[in-house]
């Protein structure tokens, strides 16, 4: 017998300028794919928007809270990774 098991391998992170954004389906001010690398290393990519200092943290926060240690994504041509 076979046994599967599905992991999520991509997830998308909006941010909106009120709460309930996604749920009242409003416009977004910024996206960003995230493809889980492993449990813990991710990799952002496609971003759209403005991200000011604040949308920035509160994304690493949220990846910090949903497990991840590493955060990596390119930037002017230039890979970065960021320890959490």
């Amino acid at each position: 017998m076979i046994h599967l098991t599905m992991t999520p391998q991509t997830s998308a992170i909006r941010a909106y300028d009120q709460p309930g954004g996604y749920e009242n389906r409003l416009p977004y001010l910024a996206i960003v794919t995230v493809t889980h690398l492993t449990d813990k290393v991710v990799y952002l990519h496609g971003a759209v928007g403005k991200v000011d200092r604040e949308t920035w943290e509160k994304t690493l926060d949220l990846l910090r809270a949903h497990g991840a240690t590493t955060v990596m994504l390119e930037r002017h041509g230039v890979m970065k990774t960021i320890q959490l």
